[in-house]
């Protein structure tokens, strides 16, 4: 071949291999070009209310396992379901309309790329087929119609670097990679509280009028009794009710009052289904009222039991065992930990028992034993109500009887202990009265004895006197005119009083009604749950005495009113008012205060200086300084370090819930 051949040759394979590249090249990105599909939907149109189930699946990042939740509406609305589990209803704000809408009308703001191998770079991998430990694995997304159907799948990949709410995502049954633009995207999760209201007790803090401790405890099998303590609260103040506080000791405000927070905050983390029976009976207002055989009670009671709780008799004053009319016995639940006993203004009366640490599967999130479960139920507590205060009924007023009429006045027959008997004219014992004996009467032959002769008979009256002994006698006297009105007053006042009275009864009766009516309402929700809360809101909540009283701290006569002091701050992410951009744990950013600390007190670091440098606190710009502040001021845990420090000392590092603290003080 000569050297023109060889160079025409080449010459053809060059343009071969330029049309290959040409032909075979993915579609360029420029919007403008014919093939762009920015501003393009990314579904064809949907209505978002048409979605009757949702389905999530995305990798747990701790435990490297893939994870799915389903939500489904059904004719008792939206419910969860899990595998394994009861269905349990989808009733956190919002969030099935969130998710429902979130695929609805998304517009493609360009194509990022078009062949599978980039899908780990874009964080798009399917989480339903991929390796949990892979990298680039993005959460799925499926909506679907009553049909099963999907309206719209999306499998949602890594944030675009540069572009705020925007994120690569693709089709599952597509490669092509698509920027659109997504909000709320970490808010939609497997995770089941993320789904569900997490106040469940729907308790409010302000609304607290009593809390009652009962913490009694299961020991062999019986109950080992304690004194119940009770603790009013109003207008912020708490006061221990029927037990003595010694002079030495005092209320723990600040206890009691997170205590009262930890009742408001109190979340739900797992529910498990209770039996039948005591669903049903629990929404009736008693526990057990449906319990017919021997079976069902044994079913029950191993459910109790492996919670913590149990069935035992009620009983009466005198330790009897108390039973319904049909003669089944009366049983309750008690619970290993005793109850709590929460009571509201308006009547209703939440009962909290306390059972065993709650662990799930091995795969479930809640399985480390830091939580426990919770048997909660509602009821309505008059007392806690305000008693009605009714007027005294002043007796109606009663015409007394006069002299001229008393022989009108039939004679009332009397027994032998001058009163009226119980059957009437019968007399004592039902036996017939005797009359009277009559007064003996004169003589047959008794004749009258003539006035004697020195007395004449009084003239007879003449017309004029007869005239006005007559208007006399039909004219009323004027004590007739004051016992009328007297008595038409009395009974005015009377007739006030019952109507008054009546309204009382009648709002206070509505109270009553209306406490019932919340109490259903609660307990068509509680009854059929055995809930699971974190362990640490239990120990706010399960107080003892010696938790809430103290030994009443000692006034220093010399403590200064007010002290000028400056601090360093390390703050940490989920602090109080903590920077969206403060990462850092809570272990690290106490770590970190010890080491700022260090260099202050042992190797003579400016205090000043280090504040401007590393504190997170607004006063960093002015070395720390916070100038003059009195102990009420800022928190107590802070107020008592620096109040306690000598004019120039350095605390120790001291925990507030905004982190940790160094503290000087200036003067």
């Amino acid at each position: 071949m000569n050297e023109n051949s060889k160079t025409i040759l080449f010459i053809v394979a060059a343009v071969a291999c330029v049309a290959l590249a040409f032909y075979s090249a993915p579609d360029a990105r420029d919007p403008s070009s014919q093939g762009s599909k920015m501003g393009q939907a990314l579904f064809e149109s949907f209505d978002p209310r048409s979605a009757t189930g949702i389905e999530i699946v995305e990798i747990d990042e701790d435990d490297l396992v893939s994870k799915s939740i389903e939500v489904s509406q059904t004719e008792k609305g939206w419910l969860i379901k899990r595998p394994g589990k009861v269905d349990y209803p989808a009733n956190a704000d919002n969030q099935v309309k969130n998710v429902s809408s979130l695929l609805f009308d998304l517009r493609i703001i360009d194509q990022a790329a078009e062949g599978a191998g980039e899908h780990a770079n874009f964080g798009v991998l399917d989480p339903s087929k991929a390796n949990p430990s892979d990298a680039g694995i993005g959460k799925m997304i499926a909506l679907k119609n009553n049909t099963g159907a999907n309206l719209a799948q999306l499998i949602i990949g890594n944030e675009v670097e540069g572009l705020s709410n925007t994120r690569f995502v693709r089709k599952p049954e597509e490669n092509a990679v698509y920027r659109v633009e997504l909000q709320n995207v970490n808010d939609v999760t497997t995770k089941f509280v993320d789904w569900v209201e997490k106040d469940f007790l729907d308790i409010d803090k302000w609304n607290i009028k009593q809390v009652t401790f009962d913490n009694y405890e299961i020991k062999d099998g019986k109950i080992a009794p304690s004194a119940k303590q009770v603790l009013d609260y109003d207008n912020s103040e708490w006061k221990l009710v029927g037990s003595n506080i010694s002079e030495d000791e005092e209320l723990d405000k600040e206890k009691l009052d997170d205590m009262k927070d930890a009742f408001d905050d109190l979340e739900i983390i797992d529910v498990e289904r209770k039996p039948e029976i005591l669903i049903s009976s629990l929404r009736k207002g008693s526990e057990f009222v449906d319990a017919n055989n021997i079976q069902e009670l044994q079913s029950s009671a191993n459910s109790l039991i492996q919670k913590g709780f149990r069935p035992v008799n009620e009983l009466d004053k005198d330790g009897k065992p108390l039973s319904y009319p049909n003669g089944k016995p009366k049983l309750k639940v008690v619970s290993q930990k005793g109850e709590v006993l929460v009571g509201m203004k308006d009547g209703v009366e939440y009962v909290l028992r306390f059972g065993e640490t709650y662990r799930g599967p091995e795969d479930d999130e809640n399985s480390t034993g830091d939580s426990r479960y919770i048997y909660a139920y509602a009821r309505v507590n008059e007392n806690l109500l305000e008693q009605p205060v009714l007027e005294p009924v002043p007796a109606p007023l009663v015409e007394p009887i006069s002299d001229e009429n008393s022989s009108s006045v039939p004679p009332t027959t009397l027994d032998s202990n001058g009163s009226k008997g119980d059957n009437g004219d019968q007399g004592q014992e039902g036996k017939p009265s005797v009359p009277p004996t009559a007064p003996p009467g004169p003589p047959p032959s008794f004749i009258p004895p003539s006035p004697p002769p020195s007395l004449t008979p009084p003239p007879p009256p003449s017309p004029e006197e007869i005239n006005s002994q007559e208007t006399n006698s039909s004219a009323p006297s004027n004590g007739e005119d004051n016992f009328a009105k007297e008595k038409a007053d009395r009974d005015a006042e009377i007739a006030r009083i019952k109507a008054s009275n009546t309204q009382k009864q009648m709002e206070y009766q509505g109270k009553v009604t209306k406490a019932q009516a919340r109490v259903n309402e609660l307990n068509e929700n509680l009854a059929g749950w055995y809930y699971v809360i974190s362990n640490e809101v239990y120990e706010k909540i399960r107080l003892d005495r010696s938790d809430f009283v103290k030994a009443k701290e000692k006034e220093e006569s010399d403590k200064p009113e007010e002290v000028q002091a400056s601090h360093i701050l390390i703050s940490y992410k989920g602090a109080d008012r903590a920077d969206a951009d403060i990462s850092r744990s809570k272990e690290e950013a106490k770590a970190e205060a010890e080491r700022i600390r260090k260099l202050i007190v042992d190797d003579g670091k400016d205090f000043a200086e280090m504040a401007k440098e590393h504190s997170d606190g607004p006063s960093s710009t002015k070395g720390g300084d916070l100038g003059k502040f009195k102990f009420e001021v800022m928190a107590k845990p802070f107020s008592e370090a620096a109040f306690a420090l000598g004019i120039n000392e350095v605390s120790e590092v001291v925990e507030t819930g905004f982190g940790y603290h160094v503290i000087k003080r200036t003067n």
